[in-house]
């Protein structure tokens, strides 16, 4: 049984999650792994999410219509093979990750895998997950247990600990502002990937060109799919991407001798996996774009400094500009106990190497943990660590081992 808004407050629960994205799945699967599933729902666990039910909310994991910059085990890695969860790894999506578990998959595959994953999570926590539960404040009890507060200041869920895992958000607004675009001429690139393509249709019709604000996964995705869609309707330079710096992904230091040495840039080699750039390095598709794009294969798709000239002029003459400058966090404030705002930062939280909350002189906030998107961990080189299988992974471990060890006290 799923649960919808509770008719009455839930308290005594060791910890609370806020969001029910791909993310916070992790915290579920790493207790399995750690075999401490039994020990974590006997204390009382409770997930809450603001989609209305379990179907619309299923809608928003990864509906984009590219491939993801990951190979398919990143996506069910942490899914213990003879564990709880393990039907999601037997059921149509997740069979088709297995059999492409070294090469490039499809985002919506990704999606149906972790709504499989979902519900299997809650067969096993058929009373831990509500609804339309609009979290719009979470306040410290002088106790030191944390409350979840909807919009008219009622009590949902009192517990000890609480993992903020409600994502991020285009702050399209603010770059309107900053760049001087007007808003009727700029889109989020999760809405572009995810299929609304009518206005780039209607711009590109028109003899228009679009420009691409930001050098990311994500803006190369985006230039990419366009190309695909509107094939030889996109003229040369009919698409111009504004770009800060660029990087690679590359596998080992071997690989970047097959790059021109003047397209190589910095290499940060990340000493867990070996891999250089990592977390911000282009891969697959969107990488194999902008190297043709640099060397001059790709006429249709120009790449512009920002604050030069070319990218002054086509952010200021497009008919449309898509904005792929990453993601801001979609933020639950957080109160003490008189009621006073804890300041957690301007736009992005940021959370410490053990996945706690920080206020904003860098202190963490106790009980108060981060997972997913719009709390990423940072690495040596200050790039955020974004990635399923490290927010179900280490992420997740490092939450669980802390939220249990507070059940012990």
């Amino acid at each position: 049984m799923r649960r919808k808004r509770e008719e009455h407050a839930v308290s005594g629960a060791l910890c609370q999650v806020i969001g029910c994205g791909p993310a916070a799945l992790g915290l579920a699967l790493a207790a399995d792994r750690r075999a401490e599933l039994p020990r974590l729902l006997a204390e009382g666990t409770a997930f809450l999410d603001r989609s209305p039910t379990p179907a619309a909310l299923g809608g928003l994991r990864f509906p984009f219509l590219i491939d993801a910059n990951s190979v398919g085990r990143d996506f069910f890695a942490g899914v213990r093979a003879d564990g709880a969860f393990a039907a999601a790894l037997h059921g149509r999506a997740g069979r088709q990750l297995r059999e492409r578990h070294d090469r490039g998959v499809p985002l919506r595959l990704v999606g149906a895998f972790m709504n499989d994953l979902s519900r299997a999570v809650e067969d096993v926590l058929p009373d831990g997950f509500t609804y339309g539960a609009d979290v719009r404040g979470v306040r410290r009890n002088r106790d030191g247990s944390w409350t979840s507060v909807d919009g008219a200041g009622s009590a949902l869920v009192t517990s000890e600990s609480v993992v903020l895992a409600t994502g991020g958000y285009e702050d399209t607004a603010r770059v309107s502002r900053r760049y001087g675009v007007p808003p009727g001429r700029l889109i989020g690139s999760a809405q572009l990937l995810s299929g609304r393509l009518d206005e780039a249709a209607r711009v590109i019709g028109s003899g228009g060109r679009i420009a691409i604000l930001g050098g990311s996964h994500s803006g190369f995705a985006a230039a990419q799919l366009l190309l695909d869609r509107f094939g030889d309707g996109i003229p040369a330079g009919g698409l111009v991407l504004v770009h800060r710096s660029i990087s690679l992904s590359y596998a080992d230091l071997s690989e970047t001798e097959s790059v021109p040495a003047a397209l190589v840039g910095r290499l940060e080699t990340c000493p867990e996996s070996g891999v250089i750039n990592r977390f911000h390095g282009l891969r697959s598709g969107p990488r194999e774009l902008c190297l043709r794009a640099l060397q001059g294969h790709e006429p249709r798709l120009t790449l512009r400094e920002t604050g030069s000239a070319g990218a002054r002029t086509a952010l200021a003459e497009a008919g449309l500009v898509v904005h792929a400058l990453g993601y801001r966090t979609r933020e639950v404030p957080l109160f003490d106990p008189w009621g006073q705002r804890i300041p957690t930062g301007d736009g992005t939280v940021a959370v410490d190497d053990r996945c706690r909350v920080l206020d904003a002189d860098r202190t963490p906030v106790p009980g108060v943990f981060g997972l997913g998107l719009g709390y990423a961990r940072s690495d040596a080189w200050g790039r955020r660590r974004v990635g399923i299988n490290t927010f179900h992974g280490e992420d997740a471990e490092r939450i669980v081992s802390q939220v249990l060890a507070t059940a012990m006290v």
